[in-house]
This record gives structure tokens, C-alpha cells and sequence, in this order.
């Protein structure tokens, strides 16, 4: 059997081979060892509390532009004959001052109402002709001024819902509410009876209120 010897040549060439063949497998082992390396950790609580208020300010009670709108002026008076009662004098009852900016431009509803605590005792019969007067801004209200014929309202008192109304009033005026002198047995108007021969010693409270239409 015969071989044929390397040349010097190839063994160098097979040496360089191997040695970067080596150098490969070190590299690829160094490698994986980098690819696959990590490391882990946890998280925890630290402090824990509730989130601080902001500070505010305190609020206070709102105010209406109306609470000081309306004033009682004079009480109403009866005279009596007999049963029949009457009214002896022009009477301004109430007034409703929505003079200024702060009214103008806007609209109001006005009533007069039986207070639902009113004693009827010793009546037989009672109806009011009302009346709403329209004064200027900033106007007075004068008792004479009412004579049967201003925006009247027939105010009967058949229960506690009893209530004459006027809506929708401009603002920036003077309302002057109240009635004209009467004899006291117009069945339309002013009616004043009295269940016995004694005058009556309960008389009605009335309210008068406003609000805001529009």
C-alpha cells in the first residue's frame, strides 16, 4: 500500500483551521453564557396615606335680591252695623318696592294670601276686592289711589288655599297692594258678613309673597 506524504503546505493550512475552530467553539460558549444571563428583583409598599384635601373656602347662606322687597303698610279696619261689616277707608296693605337694576328687565309674580292659621271664628261670609296699584320706581304707595278698578282680584275665603295672584309684573316698578273703601255687601266685591249680632273677634293674617317669573 503506497500513501502519499502532506506537503508542508497543507499542514500549515490544516493547523490555521484548527486553531480558528477553537477560537469559534470558545466564542460560542462565552456567547451563551452572555445570552443567557438575568437578574430579578421584587417592589414593595412604602409609606401609605390618603390624598390631602384641597383647601376650599366655607360657603355662605345665599342671598334673595327679593327678602326685602315687600313691607306690610297698614292693617285693614272693619266697621260693623249689625252682621254687616264694610270698610271705611281706601287701604294700602301691603308694598312691593322692585325699583332698580338689579329688578329691571325681568318679570314677577305678586300675590296676597290667607295665612293658613287665620282664625275665621265668628264669620259667616268674607270676600275682598284687591286691587295692584302701579307706582314708578322708587315711587310711594297713597291709600287714595285705589278705587276699585286697579288690576282687581276677588279674594274669598272659603278655605286655607285662599289667594288672589298677578303674574308676570315687570321689574323696576312699585306694586302698591290693598283695596277701596266699600259698604260691604257687593256680591262681586267686598263682602263682609258676620255669623252673629256681635261683631267678629278673629280677624284673617294675610302674607304677601314674590317671586321671580322670569
Amino acid at each position: 500500500m503506497s500513501s502519499i506524504p502532506a506537503s508542508p503546505a497543507r499542514k500549515a493550512h490544516r493547523r490555521r483551521l484548527t486553531a480558528w475552530l477553537a477560537f469559534g467553539a470558545v466564542g460560542l460558549a462565552t456567547g451563551a453564557v452572555w445570552a443567557t444571563g438575568f437578574a430579578s428583583g421584587s417592589g414593595a409598599n412604602g409609606t401609605t396615606a390618603i390624598s390631602p384635601a384641597l383647601t376650599k373656602t366655607a360657603p355662605s347662606t345665599a342671598t334673595s335680591a327679593l327678602a326685602s322687597t315687600t313691607s306690610a303698610v297698614t292693617p285693614l279696619a272693619f266697621d260693623w252695623q249689625g252682621r254687616w261689616g264694610s270698610i271705611a277707608a281706601d287701604t294700602t296693605m301691603f308694598k312691593v318696592d322692585l325699583s332698580g337694576f338689579a329688578f329691571a328687565g325681568k318679570s314677577y309674580n305678586l300675590a296676597v294670601l290667607l295665612a293658613n292659621t287665620s282664625d275665621m271664628s265668628g264669620w259667616a261670609s268674607m270676600q275682598l276686592k284687591l286691587e295692584r296699584v302701579d307706582v314708578a320706581a322708587s315711587g310711594s304707595c297713597t291709600a287714595s289711589a285705589f278705587d276699585g278698578a286697579q288690576h282687581a282680584k276677588v279674594l274669598n275665603f272659603d278655605d286655607e288655599d285662599a289667594g288672589v295672584y298677578w303674574n308676570a309684573v315687570p321689574g323696576d316698578a312699585v306694586y302698591c297692594l290693598g283695596l277701596a273703601a266699600s259698604t260691604g255687601d257687593d256680591a262681586a266685591g267686598t263682602f263682609l258678613r258676620a255669623a252673629q249680632d256681635t261683631p267678629p273677634t278673629a280677624f284673617p293674617t294675610f302674607i304677601t309673597t314674590v317671586d321671580r317669573a322670569s
